[in-house]
């Protein structure tokens, strides 16, 4: 009782601080405004993506070195550290697929989901979505890199016992 009288609060007082008219217009966005940056192309900031391509190129020259290394040594260790490191990438790389799509499968998924619903109904959750999209991709990067993680280690203990 006491926890959903105090996470009520917050959205109480912003409400009483619009207008009557304003809060209770449910057909405009709540977010306002548009924000626009101008980037100078030669003040940008290309260490970042410095980083990740000596990254990139890193790993895939390992591999490319690594695995006929091992197959042609016989050296089962570093056969099965490569493919472990070839099993990370490919979960990284599904993370980054899926966070690419994240509006499509969000859209699918709602038409799935409520296909009995009214269409305003569905309209007020894609809105919804719209509104939460940073704090949702977020979620999503941890909860598809946790659920990754685990199914994998789990996978590998099955195999080794």
């Amino acid at each position: 009782m006491i926890i959903p009288v105090l996470s009520s609060i917050i959205p109480v007082y912003r409400a009483l601080d619009q207008q009557l008219n304003e809060s209770l217009d449910t057909s405009r966005s709540k977010a306002s405004g548009i924000q626009i940056a101008v980037t100078d192309s030669s003040k940008q900031n290309v260490g970042t993506y410095f980083m990740v391509g000596i990254i990139s190129l890193l790993y895939g020259a390992g591999i490319y070195y690594l695995l006929p290394l091992s197959l042609l040594a016989g050296n089962l260790t570093l056969i099965l550290y490569v493919f472990f490191f070839i099993l990370i990438g490919m979960i990284l790389g599904l993370v980054l697929l899926a966070f690419n799509f994240q509006k499509v499968f969000e859209v699918c998924l709602t038409y799935l989901l409520f296909f009995w619903e009214r269409k305003s109904m569905r309209l007020l959750i894609m809105k919804n979505l719209n509104l939460h999209r940073q704090k949702n991709k977020m979620t999503a990067i941890i909860y598809s890199l946790t659920l990754g993680t685990i199914i994998f280690i789990l996978v590998t203990l099955n195999l080794q016992i």
